[in-house]
């Protein structure tokens, strides 16, 4: 299944563009904004993508910057054009805050993806079940409904899909072992983590108890990387999310963490014989209390 563009994307592919031949020009923000009688926080926030450009100020720019190329200056028209369009998780608006939305909007087409969260199974390893119990203190009805769904759709597009970005996760001991939603659920989400780490592009290793005090503790985060540069890490903590973009030292901080802590951690053969010591010691009853207060959206 190839994974559809998003108009995040679309932007992002128009302002590295515009960035590249600014820079290609020998211009700086302030030369542009002088010759197009623009203001200098204009183009920063164009280049910066917290605001789209129009197709007018495209065209403005790109004569700018000497760009002829009939076929570049209408593939950047029609990117233009699409990132206006709905993402493609319109429909759960109601449970996609602002910030979790951008990191949306890149995260299907990524060249790579590294996750870890310290206290729970990352939400692209989740089964519907464990999703559902650690949500629904956050969500009722049909909200909750929705973030579940959302959930289930982002594995759809991204884990089971046959394109993609390579992923890479680490999952937590702890959160192998911390019942939620009963043994029940914690038995079948546990063996689908087994099962997904069989899968082409997934890398899945459990960061044992044995290890700790390790580099990417309490560091609840994802990172995704491009080839192209501008790397995005989405962070989680008490307070929310929060999307941290153009700060590339942020990403290879927690990547280089993330590596450190993977070297010393079960993959293969000794994660899933971890797993199978785990579900070994589960009961076959369907005691367990829900999930506590999480904010935990990826």
């Amino acid at each position: 299944m190839v994974t559809p563009k998003d108009p995040a994307l679309e932007r992002r592919k128009v302002r590295l563009a515009l960035r590249a031949f600014r820079k290609d020009a020998g211009l700086n923000q302030p030369d542009v904004a002088e010759a197009l009688s623009w203001s200098p926080s204009k183009v920063i926030r164009i280049e910066g993508g917290s605001v789209g450009v129009s197709v007018t100020d495209l065209r403005a720019l790109l004569d700018l910057y000497n760009v002829s190329d009939v076929r570049l200056r209408l593939d950047l028209e029609e990117a233009t054009r699409a990132s206006r369009r709905p993402p493609w998780w319109s429909p759960y608006r109601d449970v996609v805050s602002a910030e979790f939305g951008v990191y949306l909007g890149f995260e299907g087409s990524a060249d790579a993806l590294y996750a870890y969260h310290p206290t729970f199974v990352p939400g692209l390893l989740q089964t519907e079940d464990y999703a559902r119990a650690l949500l629904k203190s956050r969500y009722t009805g049909a909200r909750l409904k929705d973030a579940v769904e959302l959930r289930m759709e982002r594995q759809e597009r991204l884990v089971r899909g046959q394109e993609g970005p390579e992923l890479n996760f680490l999952v937590d001991e702890a959160a192998l072992r911390r019942w939620i939603g009963g043994p029940d659920v914690m038995r079948r989400q546990v063996e689908h983590v087994k099962t997904v780490a069989g899968q082409p592009r997934v890398t899945v290793g459990v960061v044992p108890f044995s290890l700790g005090v390790h580099p990417v503790l309490r560091k609840g985060c994802i990172a995704l990387t491009f080839t192209d540069g501008d790397d995005v890490l989405f962070m989680e903590n008490s307070s929310g999310a929060l999307t941290v973009r153009n700060d590339q030292s942020a990403v290879d901080d927690y990547l280089t963490d993330f590596h450190k802590s993977a070297d010393s951690s079960l993959f293969d053969d000794r994660m899933k014989a971890l797993a199978d010591e785990i579900i070994g010691h589960l009961p076959n009853g369907r005691a367990g209390g829900p999930a506590g207060p999480s904010d935990s959206l990826s």
